[in-house]
């Protein structure tokens, strides 16, 4: 993966696949089971596991690019 846009395009495919399971899934979870402020807490943190999953999936792909390199 050493054109920065395959990178893009594989993180791409990630985010959608980790929006659809965690928005879909535990964010119906959510809004079937919460109300209020304990909603939106548990909204934020589903947020945060996306992005922290997100982010650790383009960690490792910057380190098997500087493996390979």
């Amino acid at each position: 993966m050493d054109i920065p846009t395959d990178r893009l395009l594989v993180m791409l495919i990630v985010a959608s696949g980790l929006a659809v399971l965690m928005g879909g899934w535990a964010g119906g979870l959510v809004q079937a089971e919460t109300t209020g402020w304990e909603g939106i807490g548990l909204r934020v943190a589903i947020g945060v596991v996306f992005f922290a999953a997100l982010l650790g999936a383009w960690i490792r792909f910057s380190r098997i690019d500087e493996e390979k390199g």
